[in-house]
């Protein structure tokens, strides 16, 4: 009788002992750039790995005062040899899209703008361009919109909260 109780536990351990831990795992947290508390400006990004190739991002910018323009994104970005290159028309007003080039290194993440295609719905005078300092290594299961809704990865999909 033992034997059997104790048998589900014994393949919960194994199954979470031998659970494959992605590759993209490295690159998972939360990192800040530019962060100015007095004038409450500053951009944060937060990484979720989703498989060995590709991760999810949300990333949250405000300019701060006088004007506290604002943008924020949720997508997803093919991650090769520490670097991704994530293309978007999805809020381009004109046609241009946003490009942007996305390098890890260690603890930072460098975000830069390709080929000058800055439109990504954001506010006047928001761009994601920064060097972002990684502030948590731990794997976030969330992050909170703008309307402070907890929005899960691994529930909810950029397709999926777009929709």
């Amino acid at each position: 009788m033992k034997s059997t109780l104790l048998l589900p536990y014994l393949l919960i351990l194994t199954l979470n002992i031998n659970a494959q831990v992605l590759s993209t795992s490295k690159y998972a947290g939360i990192y800040m750039c530019n962060i100015d508390t007095i004038r409450g400006s500053g951009e944060i990004i937060t990484i979720y790995p989703e498989t060995d190739s590709t991760i999810l991002f949300y990333i949250d910018i405000c300019l701060g005062e006088p004007s506290y323009n604002l943008g924020s994104l949720y997508n997803r970005v093919i991650i090769k040899d520490c670097q991704g290159l994530f293309c978007s028309n999805q809020f381009s007003y004109q046609n241009e899209g946003c490009k942007w080039l996305f390098a890890f290194s260690y603890d930072t993440l460098k975000i830069r703008t390709v080929d000058n295609q800055y439109e990504c719905g954001f506010g006047n005078g928001i761009i994601a361009d920064g060097d972002y300092i990684r502030e948590s290594s731990t794997i976030p299961e969330f992050f909170e919109n703008g309307e402070s809704i907890k929005i899960y990865f691994k529930i909810t999909p950029p397709e999926k909260y777009y929709n």
